[in-house]
């Protein structure tokens, strides 16, 4: 893994906020966001010229059940096409298996087909629990080692 600054994610952020469905900034503040980030997240990028093109960030340290969580994924446009988000989701799960955690979970808004399609290409299923804290979005897990 590429490690990366807080300065470079916080630019990475506001280059893709408005890319996503409901925008990142709408969420939370990108400058708040991204010193999170680069304290508390895994990231996995691809950086070409000192810049972040693609990213996963989510969180494998501290979590519940051994149950790892992508926060954010995201490629610039002039990098879509290329399988860098997979390349980056299966970088990240291999850190989850590496930490010995049981499996991956995210969301991704209704509306987000690309997304949607990808995930369940990678494997991911459909996933539902009990006080679902984003009932609007459809959520993901995948698996790690099924026997866990």
């Amino acid at each position: 893994m590429v490690k990366v600054t807080q300065a470079q994610l916080e630019r990475f952020l506001t280059i893709v906020d408005k890319e996503f469905p409901v925008p990142l900034s709408e969420k939370q503040d990108l400058k708040e966001l991204s010193e999170k980030f680069s304290v508390k997240a895994t990231i996995c990028s691809e950086v070409i010229d000192g810049e972040i093109i693609a990213m996963v960030a989510g969180y494998t340290d501290n979590v519940i059940d051994g149950l790892a969580y992508i926060s954010v994924v995201a490629t610039l446009k002039c990098a879509q096409g290329k399988g860098l988000a997979k390349k980056l989701i299966f970088e990240f799960i291999s850190e989850c298996e590496r930490k010995n955690l049981s499996a991956v979970h995210l969301y991704t808004d209704c509306r987000n087909q690309p997304a949607i399609k990808m995930y369940e290409r990678l494997g991911f299923e459909h996933y539902s629990c009990l006080n679902e804290i984003r009932p609007d979005d459809i959520h993901f897990i995948y698996y790690i080692n099924k026997e866990k």
